[in-house]
């Protein structure tokens, strides 16, 4: 059986800074300690983009401290809040694939796990360059055989709120290519800082709601949207040969414990 734990849009600031008047810092430690004590047993942790805030290298530097503390195996991509030099300066160019981006794809209790990097220096909505969606290709042909999972930052599949207007620009190609696998199992996202699931072209889609803030999904877009302090979440996928199941595990929710049993 898989594992796979998936967090999202940690917002990491320097020492003293918060974010939206959170603590992006501590919510990380706790995110770190829940995993610890929660799921240990995890075959690997992606961390999916939106590492920081404004892509600061003392952020990145915090992150690095944290994530040497998680007792399973950590891998990373990153998000529109991120910079690539700056990520590549403090975690090492070997974060890079030949696409030139923070893309990777690791096989792991049958699984094949795709790690994509979605950013636009500079911009809010997402895309997946030409070289990337070629190499995606390759990497579904050779998992051919493999259920696959996809971590990616942006949302491909139309939400029908707000977000859609910085969605993965080119989420229809991004399809077209996983398509033309027969086992995709999830393509798991963050960026829209809430939860939700989705069938669309034929493929699962699922965003976290991650570790900032959350916010509500306003199905009217000219409402304004409350940000809310929590939950903060993370994913946990569990894969097996026949089927695959995504649980959303809130390690900081707000709500008192009524009872235990």
């Amino acid at each position: 059986m898989l594992k796979l734990v998936v967090l999202s849009d940690l917002h990491l600031r320097p020492e003293g800074v918060l974010s939206h008047g959170l603590d992006t810092h501590d919510r990380l430690v706790q995110g770190i300690d829940w995993l610890n004590r929660m799921h240990s047993d995890a075959d690997l942790c992606v961390l999916a983009g939106d590492l920081v805030d404004l892509g600061e290298k003392e952020a990145y530097e915090r992150l690095k401290h944290q994530v040497v503390r998680a007792k399973v195996p950590v891998e990373m991509t990153i998000g529109n809040h991120d910079d690539r030099d700056t990520f590549v300066s403090v975690f090492g160019d070997k974060v890079l694939s030949e696409t030139g981006h923070v893309d990777k794809a690791i096989d792991v209790k049958g699984y094949r796990i795709i790690i994509l990097d979605s950013a636009i220096t500079g911009e809010p909505a997402g895309r997946l360059e030409p070289a990337q969606l070629t190499w995606l290709a390759a990497r579904l042909d050779e998992a051919a055989d493999k259920p696959v999972i996809v971590v990616i930052h942006h949302h491909a599949n139309p939400l029908m709120t707000r977000v859609d207007k910085i969605i993965l620009q080119n989420g229809m190609a991004f399809a077209q290519v996983l398509s033309r696998h027969k086992d995709i199992r999830q393509v798991i996202a963050g960026h829209v800082h809430y939860t939700s699931t989705a069938i669309w072209k034929g493929i699962p889609f699922t965003t976290v709601a991650g570790g900032h803030y959350s916010v509500q999904a306003m199905l009217d877009p000219e409402k304004p949207v409350p940000r809310l302090t929590g939950p903060a979440q993370m994913a946990v996928i569990l894969g097996g040969k026949d089927g695959t199941t995504v649980h959303f595990d809130d390690y900081i929710n707000g709500n008192p414990v009524l009872s235990v049993g």
